[in-house]
């Protein structure tokens, strides 16, 4: 169990370590939208500090894959909701972001729920879910698609929580990803470490971790170059933490601890790590973007979730913002 809350503190480390130079690389490229894919990732493959936050995330997935198969999904999960703590203070120091009051009141009911997470630790009260399967994993994820496309739509009428609901999508696409990692480590769990590549490449769940994470790629780098990425990094982990805690306990049949203190204990931390968090992510100032109106590009993720807006207009929301733009720089 020890060795399961040290590689989640890891995995929470190097990922947040990396999601922050993924921030800093996207602020200084040409604008980029979820809307042209291809442009996307092109312009983000040619950025060398991009890629090494990328090449961070995929070590903290690695140390991930580690930690779920040590420890239960809540723990885990809480646990690595503790990077939104380092992700603050490293917004704070590198990007200029600055806390308010309430930011600072939910960060300290995150550290008051750790230390009750960590009051539930015990030998016998820790069961790891190992009874998961491929099916049960596509059978989860496919309404997951459903419920982005809602969320899809939500951003595309624009409005002031924009950053939120980016942060949203992102976080449900990355939970269902996760379901790939969990599923991964329940193999390593089996079969051993070695062995368990063979059989972990011919499973489902490296397909489902890659799909996922490509689609809330798209929109989390997007959300990261217009939105503070408090709001929009924290929302993410919110968001996939509870997806993952909530389906992934039922896919892999994981139990929780019987002693009525310490299922109030895990409980408790797990759902006051999620407070905290809101209370982070919604107690700053209402995100804008000073100079950049919405455009047709910020209000869609492509082909992959849903059509193209403004089908019955002779001119597209981007060409007139284009227009305006033109008119502003003569």
């Amino acid at each position: 169990m020890a060795a399961g809350v040290v590689f989640s503190l890891l995995a929470a480390v190097v990922l947040n370590a990396g999601n922050l130079v993924q921030k800093h690389a996207v602020s200084a490229l040409p604008e980029i939208s979820a809307r042209r894919n291809r442009h996307l990732i092109r312009t983000l493959a040619s950025s060398r500090e991009w890629m090494a936050g990328f090449i961070l995330c995929l070590v903290g997935v690695a140390l991930q894959i580690m930690a779920f198969a040590l420890a239960p999904i809540p723990v885990v999960q809480s646990i690595f909701n503790a990077g939104i703590v380092l992700l603050l203070v490293f917004s704070r120091v590198r990007l200029g972001e600055r806390l308010g009051r309430i930011e600072w009141i939910g960060l300290a009911v995150v550290v008051a729920s750790l230390i009750a997470i960590s009051a539930s630790l015990s030998e016998t009260a820790n069961s790891v879910g190992l009874a998961g399967s491929g099916l049960r994993v596509i059978v989860a994820v496919i309404p997951t698609l459903a419920v982005v496309a809602l969320v899809v739509a939500m951003i595309r009428k624009g409005g002031g929580r924009a950053g939120f609901h980016y942060g949203v999508a992102a976080g449900l696409l990355y939970g269902a990803a996760a379901l790939g990692t969990k599923g991964a480590s329940t193999l390593v769990v089996r079969h051993g470490l070695i062995a368990s590549v063979p059989v972990i490449l011919t499973s489902v769940y490296p397909y489902v971790f890659l799909v996922f994470s490509v689609m809330g790629m798209l929109i989390y780098q997007t959300g990261l170059q217009r939105y503070r990425i408090s709001v929009v990094g924290s929302m993410s982990d919110v968001v996939c933490s509870t997806y993952l805690v909530a389906v992934g306990m039922v896919v892999f049949s994981e139990s929780l601890p019987k002693d009525p203190t310490t299922l109030a204990l895990r409980l408790g931390g797990f759902v006051g790590v999620l407070l905290g968090s809101v209370l982070v992510a919604g107690g700053g100032r209402r995100e804008s973007v000073a100079g950049l109106p919405p455009i047709e590009s910020d209000l869609g993720i492509g082909s992959v979730l849903v059509a193209e807006v403004d089908s019955h207009s002779v001119r597209t929301i981007e060409e007139r913002v284009s227009g305006t733009r033109a008119d502003r720089s003569s």
